[in-house]
This record gives structure tokens, C-alpha cells and sequence, in this order.
């Protein structure tokens, strides 16, 4: 089990570096997903925050629930000493001015954590001051937000717990440090090629290669040539960690050269399956990346090919289709677009941020109960027959929750699935603030993409310092609530606000006393 392959078998420390691969891992599901930024890029998003404001882009509103969610998260962050919560505290007690001292203030502290986050983090593992799901999506968070590609830490991670030279948690903890330090921003050289000239007014680039030229570029750099035929492409410099990370950027600069080329020509560029990056041993795929935007409630319904009575919906739908697949502008205008068409209040378009993580959270139990379910029938034969006698879904969740209330609950076989009984044993033993904690922290991220949003839209800012991250974390969250809304629509005949009103009266009255009131908080149905 990888928990175990660190130098001193601490359950503690086993579960916060599993949690952290699951976090870095491509395959993970939206309710075992990162939320949320690490608090140093929050830190940089309040500067900017507050520049945006002064010059109009931003609602002073907006600026302050910034401040006081950062304010809230370092006062429980063990990274920070005393003197810089003190610091931050007394920064954020008005609303930071642009180019004042409190603003800079805010850059200055940002700085200073930032350059040993890491190492911070591992003093607190060794002291023993640390929670499995604070530190690991804290950590996560910190890596991605740097600019790290996922899978390039997933490996980085692996590769020192299962290395004959063991290692502990905060040892850990410093190695990913120093790799932070080892691997700066730098320049990557990225072969994007295609299988037709491009239509421009005149002709192909100087700078471009073309024909045996492609081949023989990639033949100089050790890539195999078999069955690349291009007669036109260009090398790209991007800024990148990691070569994946490259790849990635280079997918994004081809996005944008696409809608580009679309809308000048009327014509789509044709890229080849594959980009090639300099240094890397083999090509990667072209279409690889994916923001995890699922509403498979289209399929489960067989409405893929159906027309809706309420085109809100349908218009709604293929707004989303933008978060999956766009580039990022274009991503969160359409995903924002398709979240405050269906929930927003008429005189507030940014309340529509919180009714859809009011619906997100609400999904949050059944979802992880019935992916517990099927592995624990999987692996213990005597609550397989028990869950498979439950004629619904719904049934098989409140099950496997009262076993857990009633602490029968056989051990699962891998660490992350104990980590997820655990989180679930916590909130069905208080289910009211564990809720709240979680609506908070999936709110923050639609919030964030509202900002975003109104960045693009009203400040023609295409580079804010949280875009990236703030796709990489919300797409799976606007599917997941969108898949809720779908299903209301088309199985419960209930209009977004409608289903919204429900859930806030189910979170409301959810209570310690009935726990597997947990299960059925969108009395959905199977």
C-alpha cells in the first residue's frame, strides 16, 4: 500500500500523503477533488483584487469576501506564525487601496511564505499540528497553483515513496521544496504541426517550418518520424515547470490560434494528433487534457437527442460545453454564463454562485456513500449481500451510512477509502457545520469564477493570476451541480431555483440527531 512506503508507518502521515496523490491524481471524481486555491496564490489574487476594484472591474463587495476568506484560512493555517496572521489580520481589517501600504503589505507577506511554503508545512507535520485533508489540499493546491502539471507530481511523489531510500512525510515535504526551487518557470520549445497549410493572407511564416523540415526538426531532437506527415508547423515558446506542464500550455496557445483562425477565416485549423516537446522522450497527445465537466444525467435519462420544454436549460447546457472544452476567456465566460442563467437572483448575479454550491454540497454524500458502497461490496462478502438486497440506490447509501454510525464498519483495504470514511463518519456525526464547511469552501470557488468572469468581460484581463486554477477547480463542480439541475428538470419536473429551495430547506433542518437525513438531501432519485 504506497501509505506505507514511508520511512515511519504513522497512520496519520500514511493518509495525508495517500489524500495528496489522490488530489494529484487525473482520475479522481469532483467530490474527491481539489475545491480551491493554496493560500499564497489567494494571497495574489487579493492584490490583484484590489488593483481590479480601483480601476472598476471589481465590486468593493467582491474585494472583501477576498479579504475575509483569507483572513479566515490563514488564522487556522500552520504554516503562518503568529506575527504574520497578526500582520494579515491588521492588512485586511478595511478593504486593501491600491497602492497603499497595506496593499503592498499583502504582496510583501505573499513573498515571504511563499519562498518555504513547503518547508513550513513539513516543521508542522514533524510538530504533529496538522489535519490529513488540511495538509494534503493545502499542499496540493500550493504545487498546481506554482504551475506544476498534476501527473509530474504524481510521478515526482511515487518515485520517492518507492524508492529503496525511505522517507518520511516531512522529508517529503522538503523535497518538494526543493524541487520548487530546481524548477523555475523556463522556456520549453513546443512543435505544434498540421496535416493542411493554414489560410493566411500571406502565405506561412518565414519562421514556420515546413515540409522535410518538420521531420527533420524532429528527427535532430530524437523523436520517431514514423507517420508524421505535415506539411506545415510551428515551434512554439512557452513557460512551463515540467515538459507536461509545457504540453499543457502548448494545448492552450493551440486553442487560442483556433478560435482565432475560425473566426478570421471561417475555416478550423487542422492539428495533427500529437505535440512534440523539446527535451521529452516521446510526443504527447494533442487532445489529452480534460476539466472533468460531466452531466451524466443526459446519458442515464437518454436525453442526449431530446428537446426540452425549457430551453433555459438547453441554452445552459451548451454554455457548460465551453467549461469542458474552450479556452480558458471563453471557458469561464460560458461556464459563469450557464450557472447565472439558471440560479442567479434577478438583483444579485452573484448569488447564483452560492444556490449551485448549495446544490453541489447537497450531492456530496450519496455521491461518496455509493462509490464507498460498490468498493466495500467489492472486497467483504458479507456486506456485499447485504448492500445488493437494497432495491435502490438510495437504500444502499443509508445502509453503508448507518454502519457507519453504528461503528460496524469493516475496515476498508486501501487508504483513501479509509480516508473517505473517515470525512464521512465526521459529518454524519455532526452534519450542520460539516455541510456549511463544505458549501463554503465549493461557494468560493464559483465565486471565483464570477470574478473571473467580470476580469474578462469588464478588465480585458486574459492573464489574472487565478484563471488557470480556477478552471482546473471548478469545472468538476459546475458538472456535478449541473447534473443535479438536469436531473430536477427532466426527472422531478422542479425549475433550478425550485430544486435550490429545497436543498437550502434540507441543509437547513439536516441535524446530528438524523444523520442518514445525510442521504436524501435532494430526494433524488435513482
Amino acid at each position: 500500500m504506497v501509505g506505507h512506503m514511508l520511512a515511519h508507518v504513522n497512520p496519520l502521515e500514511n493518509a495525508a500523503v495517500v489524500r495528496l496523490l489522490e488530489f494529484l491524481s487525473d482520475q479522481r471524481p469532483w467530490y474527491r477533488s481539489l475545491w480551491g486555491i493554496g493560500v499564497v496564490l489567494a494571497m495574489d489574487e487579493l492584490y490583484e483584487g484590489c488593483a481590479a476594484m480601483r480601476q472598476g472591474h471589481l465590486s468593493e463587495a467582491s474585494v472583501k469576501r477576498v479579504a475575509v476568506s483569507l483572513q479566515k484560512r490563514v488564522g487556522a493555517h500552520p504554516a503562518f506564525n503568529e506575527a504574520e496572521k497578526a500582520l494579515l489580520r491588521q492588512q485586511v481589517q478595511q478593504i486593501p487601496r491600491a497602492e497603499g501600504a497595506s496593499h503592498f503589505g499583502i504582496r510583501e507577506l505573499s513573498a515571504q511564505v511563499s519562498s518555504d511554503y513547503l518547508s513550513r508545512w513539513g516543521r508542522a507535520v514533524a510538530s504533529g499540528k496538522f489535519t490529513v485533508e488540511h495538509f494534503a489540499r493545502n499542499v496540493a493546491a500550493h504545487l498546481l497553483d506554482a504551475g506544476f502539471a498534476a501527473r509530474y507530481l504524481h510521478d515526482f511523489v511515487k518515485a520517492r515513496l518507492d524508492s529503496p531510500a525511505r522517507i518520511s512525510l516531512p522529508e517529503l515535504c522538503e523535497a518538494l521544496q526543493a524541487e520548487m526551487r530546481a524548477s523555475p518557470r523556463r522556456e520549453f520549445n513546443v512543435l505544434l504541426a498540421y496535416t493542411t497549410k493554414p489560410d493566411l493572407l500571406n502565405g506561412i511564416p518565414a519562421s514556420w517550418l515546413r515540409g522535410a523540415a518538420v521531420v527533420d526538426w524532429l528527427r535532430a531532437r530524437g523523436f520517431d518520424t514514423a507517420g508524421v506527415r505535415s506539411p506545415a508547423a510551428l515551434v512554439l515558446r512557452v513557460l512551463a515547470r515540467d515538459p507536461i506542464g509545457a504540453a499543457q500550455a502548448a494545448r492552450s496557445e493551440s486553442d487560442r490560434y483556433t478560435a482565432r483562425a475560425l473566426i478570421a477565416t471561417g475555416e478550423r485549423l487542422n492539428p495533427v494528433p500529437w505535440l512534440w516537446v523539446e527535451g521529452s522522450q516521446s510526443p504527447a497527445a494533442m487532445k489529452e487534457d480534460s476539466r472533468g465537466v460531466s452531466v451524466r444525467e443526459l446519458y442515464r435519462e437518454d436525453r442526449v437527442f431530446s428537446a426540452s420544454a425549457n430551453q433555459s436549460v438547453d441554452a445552459a447546457l451548451e454554455l457548460l460545453a465551453h467549461l469542458e472544452a474552450s479556452s480558458p476567456p471563453a471557458a469561464v465566460a460560458g461556464g459563469w454564463g450557464a450557472i447565472e442563467g439558471l440560479l442567479a437572483d434577478p438583483s444579485d448575479r452573484a448569488s447564483a454562485a452560492d444556490n449551485l454550491a448549495t446544490l453541489v454540497t447537497c450531492s456530496f454524500p450519496r455521491a461518496e456513500l455509493t462509490r464507498l458502497s460498490y468498493r466495500l461490496a467489492s472486497t467483504h462478502p458479507e456486506q456485499r449481500t447485504e448492500l445488493e438486497r437494497a432495491p435502490t440506490n438510495r437504500e444502499r447509501c443509508r445502509i453503508l451510512a448507518q454502519m457507519i454510525v453504528d461503528r460496524r464498519m469493516p475496515e476498508m483495504r486501501s487508504v483513501s477509502d479509509q480516508a473517505a470514511v473517515a470525512r464521512i463518519k465526521k459529518l454524519l456525526s455532526n452534519p450542520g457545520p460539516e455541510l456549511q464547511t463544505i458549501r463554503d469552501a465549493i461557494g468560493e470557488s464559483f465565486h471565483r469564477l464570477y470574478r473571473q468572469r467580470n476580469l474578462i468581460l469588464h478588465g480585458g484581463r486574459l492573464d489574472s493570476v487565478a484563471l488557470t486554477a480556477n478552471l482546473r477547480t471548478v469545472a468538476k463542480l459546475a458538472g456535478a451541480g449541473m447534473d443535479r439541475i438536469t436531473h430536477g428538470h427532466y426527472v422531478q419536473n422542479l425549475k433550478p431555483l425550485e430544486l435550490v429551495a429545497k436543498a437550502n430547506l434540507a441543509l437547513a433542518m439536516v441535524s446530528r440527531e438524523f444523520p442518514l437525513g445525510c442521504v436524501d438531501l435532494l430526494e433524488a432519485a435513482d
